[in-house]
This record gives structure tokens, sequence and C-alpha cells, in this order.
């Protein structure tokens, strides 16, 4: 059992008490509130301080997560355990597993946070690193298995993970709502969460040892992307002082790039006819939308799920502009970045949307159409595309597999390490490239398949070989020296080299790890070109 930590901590709102691990070595706080829970008149508006309370809060046990859209996440899963190469049986096994685990507790009283810290001295200022979790703005939680480590914050870091409104509850727009709103702006609820959450930071991790002026964030998928937005949002500046981004999705942010100058209702447009599914009125819809259940509103996204696409969205306010413009222009928050991108990124996503571009996403790509759809997208470029994945031209799965992981992922982080680099910010690329164990694995080094390396903590299904631990422990070696220095290089590990703009390298982390010259500088350099001319037809769009 547990050892209950007899000695209260105080922060803003009242005293909180957690539990001992790891023999008394490490403090754990569950479930902490940061923000009033968001129901009622409360939804889809800005988060707003928490109600202080009387006596001592138990902070023993994770709050319920945010509402799930649970439409592609089984998907993941069940590609991820088709593609391990294990045996029918075992295959057949874990199925049922999955099949019989409790979905998880869902809420829209969702605005926790968790805290595992080595000291509860106030004074100790250790480096804090403020995890925020993937999903695709729609799934996940913080108290997700694969967090649940003290490996971090046994290097001396004050771990923070979070909970924020997803999808619908998180994202919604609607003229409604931008109009009550005080800058005439609606969605992106989920990311003024995290704001608010780092806000939440600054006024409290000192009562659990950690330096509010030292703060780390870091997330993988959409909260590689969250990162992004919060290295681009005016609202966020001063919040932390550096940031890493685990293979950043911006699935949203390329749909965006992509409306933006096509026929496509605003999400304002979008919001008001999914409203019109669910309450009668067509003038008055936000009284009566605000008394749905949550249940029936996310089952109705699920029924319509074109209908309802809502992430973060450039809204002048939050996001003033896409990511990708604000590093293209040299705006961002100007702190030491840490990102990077798996081998194998679209093997277990590919079944979520089959194309090679996630934009296109809700066009039917066939091997007859394929060909002059990547024309239309690179022009005078797809011959050397084409080239460069052969099989492309003809829709070869395993090819535009190769080319969904590399156009959303891997050029991405690209781009942003070289316009981070060019304006003379410190920024260390990796690419992971550890695959599953089995000679008949196909997953290879799939989409989040480094987070267990980096918390140092897997689950009984997907263990950590011994091999598989000696790189979990350099890259948690790299990644808490990161958050100490803003440098991940220590002695006794293989030299991390900072990105050139003239001589790119970035670290292979993997079987053999070490600097290497970027493989496929080629290949994302043409996704890159094609970005660019995007950016620019937004320019001129505005």
């Amino acid at each position: 059992m547990a050892k209950i930590i007899t000695k209260p901590v105080m922060i803003e709102s009242g005293q909180v008490t957690g539990h001992y691990e790891d023999n008394g070595q490490i403090a754990v706080f569950k479930g902490i509130p940061y923000a009033k829970p968001p129901i009622s008149d409360l939804r889809w508006r800005p988060p707003q301080p928490v109600d202080a309370w009387e006596g001592v809060k138990s902070c023993t046990s994770f709050s319920a997560s945010a509402f799930q859209t649970l439409m592609d996440i089984n998907k993941f899963f069940n590609e991820l355990i088709r593609r391990q190469g294990w045996s029918w049986p075992r295959t057949t096994l874990i199925r049922l597993l999955f099949s019989l685990m409790p979905a998880p507790k869902q809420s829209e009283d969702c605005l926790y946070l968790n805290i595992r810290t080595p000291s509860l001295e106030t004074n100790a200022k250790l480096p804090v690193m403020f995890w925020i979790h993937g999903g695709d703005h729609l799934d996940g939680s913080g108290s997700e298995p694969f967090y649940q480590s003290n490996a971090l914050s046994h290097k001396g870091i004050v771990l923070v993970t979070i909970n924020y409104r997803l999808g619908i509850m998180g994202y919604f727009g609607h003229p409604e709502l931008s109009r009550e709103s005080d800058q005439g702006v609606s969605g992106n609820y989920g990311t003024l969460d995290q704001i608010f959450a780092l806000k939440w930071v600054q006024q409290n991790i000192s009562a659990f040892g950690g330096n509010p002026g030292d703060v780390t964030i870091f997330g993988e998928s959409a909260g590689g992307e969250s990162v992004a937005h919060l290295m681009t949002s005016p609202l966020s500046r001063g919040l932390f002082r550096k940031a890493i981004m685990q293979s950043p999705a911006n699935s949203g942010q390329m749909i965006h790039l992509r409306h933006a100058f096509m026929d496509h209702p605003s999400l304002e447009d979008a919001g008001k006819n999914f409203a019109g599914l669910l309450v009668s009125s067509s003038d008055k819809q936000l009284a009566e939308l605000r008394k749905v259940p949550a249940k029936v509103l996310y089952e109705s996204l699920r029924k319509n799920p074109k209908m309802s696409e809502f992430f973060p969205n450039v809204d002048g306010y939050v996001l003033e502009k896409s990511p990708f413009e604000v590093f293209l222009n040299g705006e961002q928050a100007k702190v030491p970045v840490l990102l990077g991108s798996n081998s194998d990124e679209a093997t277990v996503i590919y079944p979520l949307f089959p194309v090679p571009l996630v934009e296109l996403k809700h066009r039917e790509v066939t091997p007859d159409n394929v060909a002059g759809i990547l024309k239309e997208e690179f022009g005078e470029d797809t011959a050397e595309l084409f080239n460069l994945y052969p099989g492309a031209k003809q829709g070869k799965m395993d090819s535009l597999i190769a080319m969904l992981g590399d156009s959303m992922f891997g050029a991405k982080v690209h781009f942003y390490a070289l316009q981070a680099a060019k304006g003379g910010q410190k920024a260390y690329l990796y690419f992971f490239t550890r695959v599953p164990p089995s000679p008949k694995q196909t997953a290879g080094a799939f989409h989040a398949a480094e987070v267990p390396f980096v918390f140092n903590h897997s689950i009984p299904i997907l263990p950590l070989t011994k091999q598989d631990l000696n790189l979990s422990e350099l890259m948690v070696d790299y990644w808490t020296q990161f958050a100490k220095t803003g440098d991940p290089n220590a002695s006794n590990r293989p030299e991390w080299p900072a990105v050139s703009p003239d001589s790119p390298e970035y670290m292979v982390l993997g079987d053999k790890s070490g600097r290497s010259p970027i493989e496929r500088k080629v290949k994302y350099d043409i996704f890159n070109k094609r970005l660019l001319r995007q950016i620019e037809q937004i320019k001129t769009f505005r």
C-alpha cells in the first residue's frame, strides 16, 4: 500500500495531499484541479480559476479524462497489434484482452493535472517538464499508462501531466460563441486549457519543488502539435523556457491551410451546421446546445464524422497565424527546441486515413486516380516524387504509407528545425528507428513508438527488451539533460549536434544511436516546397 503524504501541500486554492512511490523517493499527486469544471454555462468558454476549498483535498487517484471521440483509436491499436509479428494465438489473446478493457471514465469535469516530484521543498527549484498528451485532439489523457513512470523524476525533474478539453468540447466554433467572446472568436478551448494549466504551474509548482522559471513543454502527436501552438501563440509567451516536439501531427493545421483557400465551410459555419443536427432553433442554437448531454453530442459526432471536424484553428487570437507561417517568419518563442519523428510513422495510422497526404483524408484515393491527385498537389516535382517513392504512381500501399509518414511528420519537424536554426535558435533533431523485436513485424518504428522509451515505462503486451532499456536510458538522459540546460548533450553520451542550416544532421535513436546526415532530406524538401506554396497562398488569401 502506498504511503500517504502526511504534510499537506499548500497551493493557491487550498491544501492537497498525495502518496509516495519508490520507497518514499517520489511524491505523486493525481487529479489536482487547475480550473473550474467547464460545465453548464462554462461549456465552450475559456477556463476559469478553480474555486478554493476548505480542508485537505486527497489527490491520490486520477480524475476522469476529457470526453473521448473514440472513432480512430481502436483502429490504431488493432493495426498496432496486427503488425507486431506475433503468433496467431498471441494476437488473438491480445485482441481479446483489449476488447475486455473497461473504457476510461469520461466527464466534462476534466480539467485536472498530475504531478511527480522528488522533492517537496519549496526552495528546491527543480526543472519542470510539462507533458501534453496526444490523440489527434480527440482522445487521450494525462493518466495513460505509459506516463505513469518515475524515471524522469529520478533524474531530478518535476513532471506534470494534464488533461485538456478534446474534440467538440475543446475545439467547437459557432457564430453565437464568437459573439459572446470578448475577442470575437470561438474554438481553441483545449489550447486555452493548456495555457491556463501552464499559468497554474507558474503560480503553484514551487510548492512541489519545481522552478516556475524553468519549464519545458513537451508532447507527442497532437501533444507535439500543441507544443508548436504554444511556441507560436502570443498568449503563452514567458510561460516556458524550452520545448520538445515528438512527431507533431499538425493535421489540423494542414487541413486549415488547404481549406483557407478552398470552398469549405469556416469553423463557425461547420459548428452551426453540426448544431442543426441536435437542436431545433436555427437562430439561437447555443442555449439549447449547452443543455444537450455530452454523450449525445459525441454520439452525433461519431455518426457524422465529415461534419464534425473540430481541431485547433487559426482564430487571430489564440493562434494568430499557422505555426508554419510563424516559424517561417521567425516569430516563434526563441527557446531551445528538441524535436523529431519516427522512421515508420504511418504504418499503424494509415487505416485512419488511407491517403498519402493527410489533408486529402476525405478524398477517395485509388490506384486509378492517385497519380493525377499527386500531380495536382506537386506539379513539376511529381516525377521526382514518383522516383523517390517507387510504386506510388500505381497506388501501391507501402509507398503511400511511406509518403504519408514523411509528409505528415518527418518533413514538418525538418521544416521547424531548419527555420529555428536559421533564426539562431538551438534546435536538436532526432530520428527514432527502433522496431518491434519479432522478425515478422511490419510495424517498423511506428507512430508513438518512442513514448515508452521517453518515460522508460512499458505495458505488459509491449515490453521493453534489455536492448530497449539501454536505448530508453539514453533517451531519458537526453530529454532530462535538455530540460535542465537547453542542450541534450552529457559527457557520457554520444554527441548530439545542433541543427545547422548549411549541413543539417540529426541524432538517430535506435539499435545504433549516433549523429547522421538527414537520410530523407530530398523527400522532405519536396514536401516543404509545397508547404511554402501553401503559406504563400494563405498570405494572398488574407
